[in-house]
């Protein structure tokens, strides 16, 4: 009889297909029901002082819930926590609800899982100077086995946003400038976390990055064309090739609304033309900002009946607004087949997960065998991602016996190097919204959501979740970093070097007390090392969510540290952390290593480059400008726009007039990188010229080491197509390739480019590859051509649109 009535309920038997599941269970559920599954909540809403409030974990989840977000912060300093909340809290949910459907437990992990016992990696804009996708896939495989293994079933990231305008305090989320290198890198991540059986949600759907004075949240002015060609095509990618399982709507405005309540975005651009059949979720109170930023809804609950007419599927942190969606259906306001929509997509992501089979984890199995093996590919991941900019006269690596005077705020901090998001940011914000000092935190989800009824908590009151040993362990923020095996850059360079060390002047302050002594140091000795830059974070940061910037100089006083450092005419190796930020004079700067956010083992890193022990391989994934005035600047400007154009730079001039006061083109480009050894890219071939419409480009070349040491060098391979009726960009990047060589090695790099990876709308708004000329060129960086051959694209014109090819196959 037993078994009759578990065959009835379709839901619960895994013989059956998801869709099967999913709508018999919908069948089942309520109105109630349903609109619980599409609203978030916050883990401080049943969680006091260390423990769980079970009465409210009941009221909360009498109904059922959809996801209980920012979940990694119940376990921020103590992972066997995590692990038993995460059984206790299914279980409320899977025994104690009328339908068992579990919850997902959701939380950021961008750099790892962020809290006790995650590893820490570097910034996603290092990972894009890696140009190293198998590292993102290396990185994101440890992300989901860590998130798994304390119960986190969902991540959002990755953030696949075009990041352009370096003010814009989320660049380092990003993988920087550039389409391609952008959807290999996002492929790679997603890829990696799901094979976990963690989903993923991509974010930021659509143009985040792209904001008016790059201020966040603020307008993104970007037309239609570019809106599907550059900013939708990662997503698109990650979609196709990677089947991610969510999106996460933007805070931004375009063309009047905001992302969340825009059914031009949401229900055109991305389920009409991107077909996109996973969830999109709202931003951390995105649905608010409808309401009380944006002003387009007299009320909260008015703000979640536009974004759920528009077709935005679930509320993110709490569903504040989503959980009276409900009333809007009795009331004849709203279509209860939309909610039903929306449901379908959030159950099919717990089936999927195969949450209702197995939604507990095993608590006495904790994954800690390999911690220095994940140290190890972090630091590794740093090692590849630092870029240097100068070496004149080759003054790295420095030889042994030079005397060093080691100067700056980064030259002995152990957390600046770390990115936000992370177990370190998360207690800086936590220990200042404990002090109620909100004004410091620009954090988006934290703002005055207190509801009238109990069973919803802000993200203010997520402090109370700590108990009172949290709170004497995160007081010793030095000594978690050194659980965690942090290194500073003077620790590691005083096993190569004699050291003379200051600190010179602090990161963000005016106090100018130690510039003078930093001046007598330097004097001293031999060369001086500088480490300068930025930090991240929401608290006492220079960059982060909603930490931007107007300016590019340095923070603080650093350039007056600098400049008074330059006076000296001793040679300066200047070492520069976080954003990109602008250096008035190179005087005496012989060397510059940009090394962005590169984690907790970056000391080790950036010593072993200064004393030769690692060749520095890292290129650019963004162009750095000479000055602000520049922005936007990025190297697949459209053809005509006045900046340099495929090589007729005079020409450009004449019509434009360029700057009279600047140069137009960056001071660094895209792609670029400097090396301690010397590659020779020759015998490039391309196997037809004319190639015909659907079918690939085959580029071939060898690459040889010939300098005296090991080294690593990225071929890059960009397209212009010239006979298009619409303009197009003057180059865009379409295959690269990181490959390592000993001293006189060579190797041989075939590129298959299929055509299908070079659509673009044309001017009747058709997305297509069409007959005519092409460039196609090759250097190893955006501006370092060293070989541009004419190609001709042959035969009919075919639309692909929802059969594009989003990547080169490359054989070596």
């Amino acid at each position: 009889m037993r078994k009759k009535k578990m065959e009835k309920m379709i839901y619960k038997n895994p013989n059956y297909s998801i869709e099967d599941r999913v709508n018999d269970l919908i069948k089942r559920m309520t109105l109630e029901e349903k609109v619980m599954q599409l609203c978030g909540q916050l883990p401080s809403s049943f969680v006091k002082d260390g423990k769980i409030d079970y009465k409210r974990l009941k009221v909360i989840a009498k109904c059922g819930y959809g996801r209980i977000t920012q979940y990694s912060l119940v376990g921020l300093t103590d992972i066997k926590r995590i692990r038993s909340f995460s059984n206790e809290i299914q279980k409320v949910f899977v025994n104690e609800t009328r339908l068992n459907i579990p919850v997902i437990l959701q939380s950021e992990c961008l750099s790892g899982y962020p809290s006790e016992g995650g590893t820490i990696f570097p910034a996603m804009i290092n990972l894009a100077a890696s140009w190293a996708p198998k590292l993102v896939e290396d990185m994101a495989k440890i992300i989901g086995k860590e998130c798994k293994d304390v119960g986190i079933n969902t991540v959002m990231s990755p953030v696949v946003d075009i990041s352009r305008d370096p003010r814009w305090g989320r660049c380092y989320e990003t993988f920087g400038e550039d389409v391609y290198l952008t959807t290999q890198m996002g492929i790679n991540y997603v890829k990696a976390i799901q094979n976990e059986g963690v989903s993923c949600i991509a974010k930021h759907f659509l143009g985040y990055a792209e904001t008016q004075g790059g201020l966040n949240t603020a307008v993104t002015r970007v037309n239609n064309r570019e809106l599907y060609e550059v900013f939708a095509t990662p997503f698109e990618a990650l979609d196709k090739v990677a089947n991610v399982d969510g999106m996460m709507a933007s805070y931004s405005e375009i063309d009047g609304l905001p992302v969340g309540c825009n059914k031009v975005i949401i229900n055109d651009l991305l389920r009409k033309t991107m077909n996109f059949k996973g969830l999109l979720t709202s931003d951390g109170a995105a649905i608010w900002k409808i309401y009380d930023y944006f002003k387009l809804a007299k009320t909260y609950e008015e703000a979640g009946l536009l974004a759920k007419k528009a077709g935005l599927d679930t509320e993110i942190p709490i569903g504040g607004a989503y959980k009276y969606l409900g009333n809007f259906v009795k009331n004849n306001q709203l279509d209860e087949q939309l909610i039903d929509e929306s449901v379908k997509r959030v159950l099919a992501i717990k089936f999927k997960l195969g949450l209702f089979e197995n939604p507990y984890i095993k608590e006495n199995v904790i994954n800690i065998e390999k911690v220095q093996e994940k140290r190890n590919l972090s630091e590794i991941i740093a090692e590849e991602s630092i870029v240097l900019l100068e070496n004149k006269d080759n003054i790295l690596p420095l030889t042994k016996n030079r005397k060093i005077a080691l100067i700056g705020p980064h030259a002995d901090n152990k957390r600046y190097p770390i990115a936000g998001y992370t177990y370190p940011a998360y207690i800086e914000m936590l220990k200042s919204l404990k002090k109620n000092v909100k004004k410091d935190v620009s954090f988006n989800g934290i703002i005055d959501e207190e509801q009238k009824d109990e069973d919803t908590q802000s993200f203010n009151s997520i402090y109370s979740i700590l108990n009172e040993y949290d709170w004497k362990k995160l007081d010793d923020e030095i000594h978690i970093l050194d659980e965690i095996g942090a290194v500073s850059l003077k620790e590691s360079l005083e096993k190569y070097y004699q050291i003379d060390y200051i600190k010179g002047c602090t990161l963000i302050g005016k106090d100018y007390d130690e510039i003078e002594e930093s001046y007598n140091l330097a004097m001293k000795n031999d060369v001086i090392v500088v480490a300068l830059g930025g930090n991240c974070g929401w608290v006492n940061v220079t960059s982060g969510e909603g930490k931007d910037r107007c300016k590019l100089n340095l923070p603080g006083i650093q350039e007056k540290l600098l400049e008074k450092l330059q006076m000296t005419n001793k040679p300066i190796v200047l070492v520069l952390y976080g954003g990109v930020y602008v250096i008035p004079s190179m005087k005496n700067i012989q060397a510059i290593l940009y090394v962005g956010l590169p984690g907790p083992y970056s000391g080790n890193v950036i010593s072993n480059i200064i004393s030769g022990k690692v060749n520095p391989s890292g290129k650019l994934p963004i162009s750095i400008p000479r000055s602000v005035g520049q922005i936007p600047i990025y190297y697949n400007h459209k053809v005509g726009s006045g900046y340099y154009s495929n090589g007729d730079e005079v020409m450009q001039t004449i019509f434009s007039g360029g700057y009279i006061d600047e140069s137009y083109r960056p001071l660094y480009p895209f792609g670029f990188g400097l090396s301690y050894t010397k590659f020779l890219i020759d015998d490039i071939n391309i196997k037809d010229k004319s190639i015909k419409t659907g079918e690939d480009i085959v580029i071939s070349c060898t690459v040889k080491n010939i300098g005296k040491i090991e080294g690593k060098e990225v071929v890059q391979i960009y397209y212009y197509f010239k006979d298009a009726y619409v303009i197009r960009p003057n180059r865009q990047l379409i295959a690269f390739k990181k490959i390592s060589l000993k001293p006189n090695e060579e190797i041989n790099i075939i590129f298959e480019i299929n055509t299908k990876q070079l659509g673009y709308y044309n001017e009747d708004m058709e997305f297509v590859v069409e007959p005519g000329r092409a460039n196609i060129m090759v250097g190893n960086s955006s501006e370092n051509i060293i070989f541009k051959e004419e190609i001709n694209l042959v035969g009919e014109k075919i639309n692909i649109l929802g059969n594009r090819i989003y990547s080169a196959k490359i054989k070596v």
